[in-house]
């Protein structure tokens, strides 16, 4: 864990690769993403505003996870570690992670079967 400069946020690297699935809208050009692991799903008018809100969508998740002291247990589910100690709930905290996507053909290819 670095040490930040005051009123910087400490980066917690994850070692993990969060997979989303994602698709274009033909019409509009809009992205539609879905990460099934972690249950989230992210929107963007273009490629950059998808991939802010998926890692908005992230960050709350984990910052919550960390908040409630639950965020260990949770890396260690879903077999994902982090290259130092976490900090102490409370912490001003930006978390550090790849992302991998794959990308559908279509916008129905996003919804689980069954549904």
């Amino acid at each position: 864990m670095q040490f930040p400069k005051k009123g910087q946020p400490v980066v917690v690297h994850i070692q993990a690769t969060v997979p989303w699935e994602l698709a274009q809208a033909p019409l509009d050009g809009h992205w539609f993403g879905v990460c099934r692991p972690l249950n989230l799903n992210a929107i963007g008018d273009t490629w950059a505003e998808f991939q802010e809100c998926a890692n908005e969508a992230i960050q709350l998740l984990l910052q919550d996870l960390l908040g409630g002291g639950e965020l260990e247990a949770f890396l260690q589910r879903n077999g994902w570690r982090t290259a130092a100690a976490l900090p102490a709930p409370g912490t001003k905290v930006r978390f550090d992670f790849p992302m991998a996507a794959q990308q559908k053909s279509c916008l129905d290819e996003l919804i689980g079967a069954g549904m």
